[in-house]
């Protein structure tokens, strides 16, 4: 009899849980909101669990569904998400009525897990305090200050290269250790030294960042799709064992600096004054830092504590999201500019006209390599790090359609698919940075997203990668290795551009000492 009783309470849940997927399944159609269909459990990621597609190119179908339409509604498994799709709404949403979109809508459990307290998933006036906090670290002069420690890294970087070359160069791994040890050293003054040391333990532990393992793919997914759940089970974004190996070098950095009265313009110092002061000198402006007078101007009197735990969490995120996120473009716009050699002469050209005129491969030299950045404006349009941003209603709004997104549902942004957008990129597959020589439509170009919570640490991204590229292109000429299967291929199962086979590259030495 209890046999009998079980099995039929198994299958009154189970024809339960059918009937909630299926419910749950028609969540838009019921709002009278379009949609593609999704099916339950699943919703639209089913070729993604299949290993068909990933997640750019299903958020692409879904955006492109409904191309009269300023928002349309989908299911992240058994999530209904809104994709908004109209770049003037889009706009509305980061820019213009942001007091509704405050947030990421990440949920993380301060105690558990402390060190994943970073600035991205702060909320409401925590998040407001705090980059008023960091903003300092970003200006020209700070920003000036720690390129003098990039050339040293650049110097690491044409030695490696120098004993590779006549080879075929994997060069994701050799921007992957640029990216480390430019990081490292200019941010955190904790020299990895892993161009001169690939193997090195800072280096393979790195590595696991970006391990794309079943176990770590469901997990971010878990994270994405039903933060309250992973909140509530303390689920971190990254393995304990990697954050504990960067934290301990972080904190020997910062005692080794303490020890030794070592003072430099970096992350490391900046979190010593706000642990020792409780504040920041904030510096004089130049022109060029408008994007950060919002924060830097704000008269706000919200307090945060500051403890260690919680400036360790901005550490490990500037340490952390610098790797791959560098290393990527850095390799996408070289993978580019060597399929088009035209492209590449400009931009050799454009670099030793600077060089001549700073007097050597200065930090005003690279900044005033326009034709440069553009090419990597085009590069972040066609391979954006980020598919899509994500905003958690604050306070309710309404779309112009009349449907009221309430507290709490979530909106996302398809960067992807809006960087492929004909109707503001003509011929979006073709790679033409000429696009960039004037600013392209508000809410179109979204790589490091838009408005207050646009990435804090862009400009200082774009002055690595610039960098990289400058003396990459000063130093060699390049041609992709017959053995590169084009067009490159990418993991369907990652989060992002991520090519599943080796970049190869041959390079030639121009400028031999």
């Amino acid at each position: 009899m209890i046999g009998i009783a079980l099995l039929v309470l198994a299958i009154t849940a189970l024809a339960y849980a059918i009937n909630w997927a299926y419910n749950r399944s028609k969540y838009w159609e019921k709002k009278g909101i379009k949609c593609l269909p999704g099916l339950p459990f699943f919703g639209n990621y089913l070729p993604m669990v299949l290993n068909k597609k990933n997640i750019n190119d299903i958020i692409e179908d879904i955006y492109k569904a409904f191309p009269d339409e300023p928002a349309i509604g989908y299911y992240e498994f058994i999530t209904p998400r809104l994709l908004i799709r109209d770049n003037e709404l889009v706009q509305k949403v980061l820019v213009k009525d942001f007091g509704h979109f405050v947030d990421h809508g990440f949920e993380v459990d301060e105690k558990k897990n402390p060190l994943d307290y970073q600035l991205f998933v702060m909320t409401g006036n925590k998040w407001r305090a705090f980059r008023n906090k960091m903003a300092p670290l970003f200006t020209s002069g700070k920003l000036k200050t720690m390129y003098d420690v990039m050339t040293e890294v650049g110097n690491g970087l044409v030695e490696y290269l120098d004993k590779n070359k006549g080879n075929d160069i994997d060069i994701r791994e050799a921007m992957g250790l640029f990216s480390m040890d430019i990081i490292g050293s200019a941010a955190f003054g904790i020299n990895p030294g892993v161009l001169k040391n690939p193997e090195s333990e800072f280096r393979v532990t790195g590595r696991k960042l970006n391990d794309v393992s079943i176990k770590n793919i469901i997990r971010i997914w878990l994270i994405f799709s039903f933060p309250k759940i992973t909140k509530t089970f303390g689920f971190s974004f990254q393995p304990k064992s990697i954050t504990n190996y960067f934290c301990n070098i972080i904190r020997n950095a910062i005692d080794y600096r303490k020890k030794n009265e070592i003072q430099r313009n970096d992350f490391i110092q900046m979190m010593l004054q706000l642990k020792e002061k409780g504040k920041i000198e904030l510096k004089t402006l130049d022109s060029s830092d408008d994007y950060l007078k919002n924060e830097l101007n704000d008269t706000s009197t919200e307090t945060l504590e500051i403890t260690d735990d919680l400036l360790m969490a901005q550490a490990l995120s500037f340490l952390l999201a610098g790797f791959e996120a560098t290393a990527l473009l850095l390799t996408y716009t070289m993978l580019e500019i060597c399929q088009k050699p035209e492209i590449q002469d400009a931009l050799r050209k454009e670099v030793m006209e600077q060089v001549k005129l700073n007097g050597g491969l200065t930090y005003e030299a690279v900044r005033n390599m326009k034709q440069l950045e553009q090419t990597i404006k085009e590069t972040q349009r066609i391979y954006p790090l980020l598919p899509f941003l994500t905003r958690v209603c604050t306070k309710p709004y309404t779309l112009p359609n009349g449907y009221t997104i309430e507290k709490g549902e979530y909106v996302y942004i398809p960067v992807a698919a809006i960087h492929m957008d004909p109707n503001f990129y003509p011929d979006p597959k073709s790679f033409k940075p000429e696009r960039f020589a004037e600013q392209p439509k508000p809410g179109t170009f979204l790589p490091f997203g838009e408005g207050p919570r646009m990435c804090i640490a862009m400009r200082y991204a774009m002055l690595v990668v610039k960098y990289g590229l400058a003396i990459f292109l000063f130093n060699y000429t390049a041609k992709i290795s017959p053995s590169t299967e084009l067009p490159v291929k990418f993991l369907t199962r990652a989060f992002g551009n991520i090519p599943s086979e080796k970049i190869l590259f041959n390079i030639e030495k121009i400028n031999e000492q």
